[in-house]
């Protein structure tokens, strides 16, 4: 905030009360446009319809499996816990009980995110998995729909 002692009346050529307002307030707009377009540079979040039903939580990154029910389809994608920004193997995989087929998205100089597959599961049981640089992590078979509901 300016001290009134740099405040100066109209006329003298110095910045007023209401001249150091509106400066403060371009200078916030300004500050706000440029952080808006450096966000804007970061690679847009994957994008999984559906309820979050599991996270892999491992050393390097995360793989999250979202469910959609009004269309049976299962999405994953896996983000770095750290060095995003940076070129990286990431990958997530995301495979099928039913009849072993699946969805895999990995190359070794990913940047933000692997993903996300999709792969429609309904009344199967489904298994995935992520990597981020040499440590990966897989979730064994579950999230098994009307199976589960049927066994009980």
């Amino acid at each position: 905030m300016l001290s009134r002692s740099r405040v100066a009346r109209h006329g003298t050529g110095e910045l007023t009360r209401r001249g150091a307002v509106a400066a403060a307030a371009a200078v916030l707009a300004l500050t706000g446009s440029v952080i808006g377009a450096a966000g804007s540079a970061r690679a847009a979040a994957p994008v999984c319809e559906g309820t979050k039903v599991d996270t892999l939580d491992f050393a390097t990154g995360y793989t999250y499996l979202y469910y959609n029910a009004a269309t049976g389809q299962n999405c994953a994608y896996t983000v770095p816990k750290s060095g995003s920004g940076t070129p990286q193997l990431i990958a997530v995989g995301l495979f099928r009980a039913s009849d072993n087929k699946g969805a895999f998205d990995s190359k070794p100089d990913y940047r933000y995110y692997a993903g996300p597959v999709r792969l429609d599961a309904r009344g199967t049981c489904v298994l995935f998995n992520g990597q981020v640089a040499s440590i990966s992590a897989t979730s064994g078979w579950g999230h098994c729909g009307t199976l589960a509901a049927a066994a009980r």
